[in-house]
Order: C-alpha cells, then structure tokens, then sequence
C-alpha cells in the first residue's frame, strides 16, 4: 500500500486517534486562543482561521500522500496531535511527530499514542521504519521515545534550529520487526 486509509482510527485503552473533524471547532478555537502549543504545523494562529483548517488544512498533508494529522481524544476531548510526515514510500519510511496539551501532559498518553499508531502504521501499510526526532534537551520527547520503543541511533549536530539558535536533535528508530521482536510495548 502507498498511501494511508482516508479516515484512519486507532483506539488504545484511553485514546481515540482519528480524523480533525469539523465538530472540533469549539476545542480547536479554545486551544488557539489560549495559544496552547501542541497543534500540528499549520494550524491556524487565529481564531478565525479555524474552520478552514478543519475543513481542508489539516486534511492536506494525507491528500498530498505524504502523512496524516490525527487528533488525540481522550474522554471526547482533543488532548493533543498526532502525525505520521515525511513518508517516503519509495523507501517504507516516515517520521512520528506529537503534541500533548499542557494540562494533559504527564499521563501517558503520548507514548500510548505512538506505540500505537506505530502498530497501526506498519499492519496498515507497506512502511518498514518510523522516525521520531527530539532535541537532545528536551527530556519529556525522548522519554516519549524510549517508552514507545523506539531505539536511539545517534545525534543530529545543531540539526534543529530554535528561537534560541541551533540545537541537537536525537534520531530514534523502530522498524517494523522490531515490533515482531516485542519493542513497542513499552
């Protein structure tokens, strides 16, 4: 397979990974106000860009072939994002990107989600290997990581650029046997 399904759902034991819709708008819109950080690239930085977003936006990356922006509901609220991005087909490669909103973090879920969509990933397409990307000081993302199984292959030199100048980025891995090995159980 070389796209990904147009609705994809994932359900874990407390989290729905499925499609921005429309009925977000009022979450969305709150989220944005209170410019809580946790959104997928692209999301609108007004209010009023909302609608669109949901509409069309957000929905792109899955149209162009290359990822899929999910929403993190947990008790039928938006807790947070989720995406797969810079597939490469040709190659069975993407990368794993995630937000947490402020007042969610510290419970599990990010981890929960990308183990997850990981095992989603590789049962639902052809894809061998999922990236996942944190700078070397952000210890929250790389706990993430290691918790969701992924395996720590090296440091990118001054590979992100911040507000506050160039940083390290730590690459982890996970192949699709790794998860037939019992990684991504984390």
């Amino acid at each position: 397979m070389t796209a990904f399904a147009p609705d994809p759902s994932v359900t874990t034991e407390r989290l729905l990974l499925r499609p921005f819709a429309p009925s977000d708008a009022r979450r969305i819109r709150a989220v944005v106000e209170a410019g809580d950080l946790f959104l997928p690239p692209g999301a609108p930085g007004r209010p009023s860009g909302v609608p669109r977003w949901l509409a069309q936006g957000v929905h792109e990356l899955r149209r162009s072939g290359q990822g899929t922006h999910l929403a993190m509901e947990a008790d039928g609220l938006v807790v947070g994002a989720i995406s797969l991005f810079k597939t490469q087909w040709g190659t069975g490669t993407t990368e794993v990107g995630y937000g947490v909103h402020p007042l969610h973090r510290g419970r599990g879920y990010a981890p929960e989600a990308v183990r997850a969509l990981a095992r989603w990933t590789f049962e639902s397409t052809g894809l061998r290997r999922i990236e996942l990307r944190a700078n070397v000081d952000n210890t929250a993302s790389l706990r993430v990581a290691e918790k969701a199984g992924f395996v720590r292959e090296g440091v990118l030199r001054a590979a992100a650029m911040e507000d506050d100048g160039p940083h390290d980025v730590v690459v982890f891995g996970l192949l699709r046997s790794d998860l037939a090995g019992g990684r991504g159980h984390g």
